[in-house]
């Protein structure tokens, strides 16, 4: 049980919960939680549930997984955090473990039906369907210690106005242009492909690769269906037993489906090396760059009419137009434990920007982090 309470004069938040997990049979797990939260802000007072619950088996062979929880919208943990409340979800998983004789080529093969609903929290408590459905068939076999998977995925997707309400449209009609409303298509529907691969963990290194490329998809810039693909690539290096370098790749790109058009697009190289130079003296080094870029939006799904995006600052819409953003970002840390207990931490970061990716030319500093850290174990 947990119990929270925060005031500031007059206004406070105040959230009461219990959860608990009970084990029977060895292979099943049951998972239950519920927690109120009492706000009063703003000369209003409000109280909001949160609750979850879930049944899990996991057996050899044959498992499964049914849960479901919401949070209400008026459900605050100012305490804590809530990614994002006013939602309700549904999982439904079954899955089947197949393994190979001892000594086959073929170690196991395992089958995944997924169904997950999501919904937006009175739309579950009034009794309809989910907002968005997702049907996933998933299959995964274990090979010599080689993984490849292969996933097919059906989505229907529903607008959501909510997360669109800072948007609007540049209508023109008969040569007079006009800022009208944006109203999103009703439904996407989706169909995806995931493949996956991993290599056994070498004495010396070990390498992954996933690839998924969605026919349609949905675009959130501008909520319309798209071809998405995306590459995710991942290598673990150790040449010695002091040093190890991992290396991660994400390649991720938006292409209308009317046009072919790009959309977006966003690469992100990470490079991350760690040496340990002694028992006591350990040195990390990270660097990531992130390249993004995104079109000028446009209602893409209907009208065509460009979009415009409510300006906070001056309370008035403007134009959605293209964006690029080309950051890099290093770290270092250096660690020194010369006996349990006693330890030196050293850090640094920096942020840094560039008008053109991966030109490293005109790099500009936006900002720099250091910190230190000392404990001492005293011994009497």
């Amino acid at each position: 049980m947990v119990y929270t309470d925060k005031i500031d004069g007059s206004d406070y938040n105040r959230v009461a919960a219990a959860d608990a997990r009970l084990v029977f049979r060895q292979i099943y797990t049951a998972r239950f939680q519920a927690a109120e939260s009492f706000t009063r802000g703003g000369g209003r007072t409000s109280d909001a549930p949160l609750w979850a619950a879930s049944l899990d088996r996991s057996g050899r062979q044959f498992g499964f997984t049914y849960s479901l929880a919401g949070i209400a919208p008026d459900f605050v943990a100012a305490s804590g955090f809530i990614s994002r409340p006013g939602i309700a979800t549904s999982t439904v998983d079954h899955r089947i473990t197949l393994y190979g004789r001892p000594g086959a080529a073929l170690e196991s093969w395992t089958g995944d039906i997924l169904l997950y609903g999501r919904w937006d929290y009175h739309n579950l408590t009034a009794g309809h369907m989910p907002d968005d459905q997702l049907f996933h068939i998933n299959s995964t076999w274990l090979l010599r210690g080689w993984s490849l998977y292969g996933g097919v995925f059906l989505e229907s997707f529903h607008y959501d106005a909510s997360l669109y309400t800072g948007y609007a449209l540049q209508h023109t009609t008969g040569g007079v242009t006009d800022t009208v409303p944006f109203t999103g298509t009703p439904r996407i529907a989706n169909f995806d492909l995931q493949l996956q691969v991993s290599t056994p963990q070498f004495r010396r290194f070990d390498a992954s690769l996933l690839v998924l490329p969605a026919i349609q998809d949905e675009n959130f810039y501008e909520w319309a269906p798209a071809r998405i693909l995306l590459i995710q690539a991942g290598l673990d290096w150790r040449p010695s037993d002091r040093i190890r370098i991992g290396a991660t790749y994400l390649h991720q790109q938006y292409w209308r489906k009317t046009d072919g058009s790009t959309v977006a697009r966003e690469l992100i190289p990470r490079l991350k090396l760690e040496y340990q130079v002694s028992r006591p003296l350990f040195v990390r080094i990270v660097g990531q760059y992130v390249a993004s870029w995104q079109d000028s939006l446009r209602d893409d799904s209907r009208t065509g009419d460009p979009i415009l995006v409510l300006d906070p600052a001056s309370g008035t819409y403007v134009r959605a137009a293209a964006q690029s953003s080309n950051s890099m970002r290093v770290d270092w840390l250096l660690s020194y434990t010369p006996s349990p207990g006693t330890v030196m931490y050293l850090g640094y970061g920096s942020s840094l920007e560039e008008p053109a990716a991966f030109a490293f030319r005109g790099l500009h500093r936006l900002n720099d982090g250091a910190f230190a850290k000392v404990t001492y174990l005293f011994r009497l």
